[in-house]
């Protein structure tokens, strides 16, 4: 197809498409003579990708460059790319904060002269706390017989539970389990569509819009039915 046939099919205008050409992010069409270039499907399922990550998570030009490298890999493999979509999908809704942590902007880390100044020499390296939290997790996704293959998914779930046990909320092995088994169902008809039939834009298109747009209805799903079971009678018991 020629280039306005792409824009059209894309939705995308040819001054954007010309742009990301020139950025690296979308390769060139195949030259038919000096004015005219050829396009194929790769070019739309591109595009849409990089619609996608636009319109959904604000991704600057340097980030998707970074992801369309890892497409063009070929020795990467399918879900090594899934795991990367993930993790740029979780870091741009911020579902990441309490995984990685943060310092406080109220207590600012000392300069280094201070710091050295302040404490004794030849302390000891204080050991890390285990994580107890991630190591239940993966206890809980070994007795389902599930593969351990997304240490950013069980870093996030990690943050979040740390966040409620934080909170006052109980927290423990069964909590993890019962959130795990009432998603299951779901999580399995979204990622059904997700096969290595598709290109590898278009895999990585499935995997945001599923962290983004199902989240959102998985948020929305979950104020709705919180609301409507505290508004039901229930026994002092229950």
């Amino acid at each position: 197809m020629k280039l306005s046939a792409l824009a059209r099919e894309s939705g995308v205008s040819t001054a954007s498409i010309k742009y990301y050409i020139h950025v690296g992010i979308l390769l060139p069409g195949r030259k038919r003579n000096a004015t005219t270039a050829e396009y194929s499907q790769a070019h739309v399922d591109r595009l849409g990708l990089i619609t996608c990550l636009r319109r959904e998570l604000g991704s600057p030009i340097e980030s998707i460059a970074a992801l369309t490298r890892a497409i063009d890999d070929e020795a990467l493999e399918n879900i090594e790319l899934m795991g990367i979509c993930q993790r740029l999908a979780l870091e741009a809704s911020n579902v990441l904060k309490s995984a990685t942590g943060s310092s406080s902007p109220s207590e600012p880390e000392p300069e280094p002269a201070a710091a050295a100044a302040a404490e004794p020499e030849h302390q000891p390296e204080p050991e890390p706390e285990p994580k107890t939290i991630e190591n239940d997790i993966r206890d809980v996704l070994q007795e389902l017989g599930w593969p351990d293959i997304s240490p950013t998914a069980v870093a996030s779930m990690a943050g979040a539970l740390e966040e409620l046990s934080a909170s006052g909320y109980p927290v423990g092995r069964d909590t993890i389990l019962r959130h795990i088994q009432a998603l299951t169902e779901i999580a399995g008809r979204n990622t059904a569509p997700i096969t290595d039939s598709l290109s590898r834009d278009r895999i990585c298109v499935e995997v945001v819009r599923g962290i983004t747009m199902h989240n959102r209805l998985l948020a929305a799903t979950s104020a709705l039915v919180h609301a409507s079971l505290s508004a039901m009678p229930r026994s002092s018991q229950s």
